[in-house]
């Protein structure tokens, strides 16, 4: 039994892609388009949060520890 096989693959086109596009349906239910669209909506309100945000002051001595402990893990570094 032989099997015609063409020299060049099958290719999908958009006319192939346009009708199989006239028998689908949805899947997705009004109450979930509802659901992401309330979800949309208290994600773009939520977008100016943490644009305040500041670290407390740090006092003379916290700054001179930390910059001793970054001196220590540089001699300790394996990578350099």
């Amino acid at each position: 039994m032989e099997v015609d096989c063409a020299d060049e693959p099958a290719q999908i086109g958009a006319a192939h892609f346009e009708e199989s596009m006239r028998h689908a349906r949805r899947s997705v239910s009004d109450a979930d388009i509802r659901k992401y669209q309330a979800f949309a909506q208290t994600l773009q309100q939520s977008r100016g949060f943490g644009s305040e945000f500041r670290f407390p002051k740090r006092t003379q001595q916290a700054a001179e520890a930390e910059a001793a402990a970054n001196a220590d893990a540089e001699v300790d570094d394996l990578y350099s």
